[in-house]
């Protein structure tokens, strides 16, 4: 199957390059026709021939993610942290903002940001209805503040879906791909929902800036259909996605055209491009230069891209710095990634929400491995690592640390009677614990707990605060949590 694959990028460049020859000329010879035509026709076709640029590029975009999922398929181990790393040598060239994998078990391999994001989301349970390529609805993103599309592409692998490769693009991405020298300040773009009425710009627009969300019905009482055009029909042609897919009309004293296309794996969602009227008879003959020149990068973006897909198959086997973000042993996360996370989310001051940090020891650990082995003490560290995941796994973050040190990082706002009864159960299961021999072995621990702002409003001081709150655990003897501000003086 190997040798067949080049002869199969080698026709995937082939036919790319075909087509964006074939997009060019008709560009070209539909721009020297409009040259001649009345204002309002310029607008019509300038209009169908950006959307079918901003179309490409954006299939473009969908075709990249599908085809690196299933290059990765194709790896008989599929590993991965490989694929994740071959992945982010990418970045720079391609327009995403991020990428990564989320394997079969719904570990994601990704930034910390992005991880973040893909959990808060809740993209996992679209994943699931979703048979080819999913594209999520516009979302601000948690770490930086800016509003993103992500797109999923499942990795099947004997007949299953094995994961899915996931790539990140900010809204302002789909503006620049109907940028162009003439019109570049002129150009409006959305993303549209006619159902909702729900409408989020990916460009600077009159003064309002990219990423702002609005409804139609804020606006619609000014808009009058001009031509014989009714933008009501046009918002019902847009719902049933129909060819008709053009408008013109003014609002605020302003001729507008407007024009919608339909995005493959966005549900319910168009991209739309709007041009004033009156700016169009005077750029014809910039524009041909302009989408000239952009259609012959589109042309040499495909072959680097095949280039890239081509060579990547053949360095699957090259030997990769191991950057896990998990600890070997338990799963959790490992301290440096458990760290970039955190730094993350108080990278821009201290979090809006109330947050808990939480020092956690095994008591008496090393009597564990003088007495039973390290075997046991292995599946203690695991039990305890699995009890502590499932105990916050829709509130916070836990991490191995080192030895049998563990943090937890619990991000949603709970209140210190909730994380008291959690580390109540918690303490009753672990003290019931076995061996696999049937040997109990009760398991006990201390913890010391710190609030962000109440304790502390930088990641450090938080940390300092939780681990002076242990320190008072352990000088009074052990099996048993103290929140700092309990604590101090």
């Amino acid at each position: 199957m190997n040798g067949e694959r080049p002869s199969s990028v080698s026709r995937l460049v082939t036919v790319y390059i075909v087509f964006c020859v074939i997009v060019l000329l008709s560009m070209a010879i539909s721009l020297n026709h409009l040259v001649r035509t009345s204002t309002s026709i310029q607008a019509n076709n300038i209009l169908s021939l950006m959307s079918e640029k901003v179309n490409t590029s954006f299939n473009m975009m969908v075709n990249y993610v599908g085809e690196a999922a299933e290059i990765i398929a194709a790896d008989e181990e599929c590993d991965p942290l490989k694929s994740y790393e071959q992945l982010q040598k990418t970045v720079e060239a391609m327009p995403y903002s991020g990428i990564g994998i989320i394997d079969g078990s719904g570990r994601v391999y990704g930034k910390a940001g992005e991880k973040l994001d893909i959990e808060k989301q809740g993209f996992a349970a679209h994943l699931e209805e979703a048979d080819d390529i999913y594209i999520s609805e516009p979302y601000r993103s948690s770490v930086t503040g800016s509003n993103m599309i992500t797109m999923f592409a499942p990795i099947h692998q004997n007949g299953k879906k094995a994961g899915y490769l996931y790539a990140n693009y900010a809204l302002e991405t789909v503006q620049e791909l109907a940028y162009t020298n003439v019109l570049s300040d002129r150009t409006s773009v959305f993303l549209m929902n006619p159902f909702s009425g729900n409408y989020v710009s990916c460009s600077e627009d009159g003064g309002t800036p990219a990423g702002t969300w609005s409804n139609l019905r804020l606006i619609k009482a000014g808009i009058q259909g001009i031509n014989g055009y009714d933008y009501n029909r046009w918002l019902e042609n847009m719902r049933i996605n129909s060819a008709d897919n053009l408008v013109n009309y003014n609002y605020n004293n302003t001729a507008y055209t407007e024009v919608y296309m339909d995005i493959h794996g966005m549900k319910n969602w168009y991209l739309v491009i709007r041009i004033p009227l009156e700016e169009l008879s005077y750029a014809m003959h910039q524009y041909t230069l302009g989408v000239g020149i952009c259609a012959a990068l589109l042309i040499l973006a495909t072959v680097l891209l095949a280039a890239h897909l081509y060579e990547q198959e053949h360095r699957q086997n090259e030997t990769l710095q191991d950057l896990s973000d998990h600890d070997p042993l338990t799963g959790l996360y490992n301290r440096r990634a458990f760290d970039e996370r955190l730094e993350d989310v108080f990278g821009s001051g201290p979090p809006e929400d109330t947050c808990t940090f939480m020092f956690f020891d095994i008591d008496y650990f090393k009597s564990v491995n003088d007495n039973h082995g390290h075997a046991a003490g292995d599946t203690v560290l695991c039990a305890v690592a699995g009890a502590i995941d499932h105990a916050f796994a829709d509130t916070g973050l836990a991490a191995r640390i080192g030895g049998d040190e563990f943090n937890v990082f619990i991000y949603e706002p709970l209140t210190v009677a909730d994380i008291d009864d959690i580390l109540a159960n918690l303490r009753q299961k672990l003290k019931n614990f076995k061996l696999e021999n049937g040997e109990a072995l009760p398991i006990s621990f201390s913890a010391g707990l710190a609030v962000c702002p109440q304790d502390a409003h930088d990641l450090k001081s938080l940390k300092d605060c939780a681990d002076k709150a242990l320190y008072v655990v352990k000088d009074a003897g052990r099996n048993d949590h103290r929140w700092y501000h309990d604590i101090k003086q």
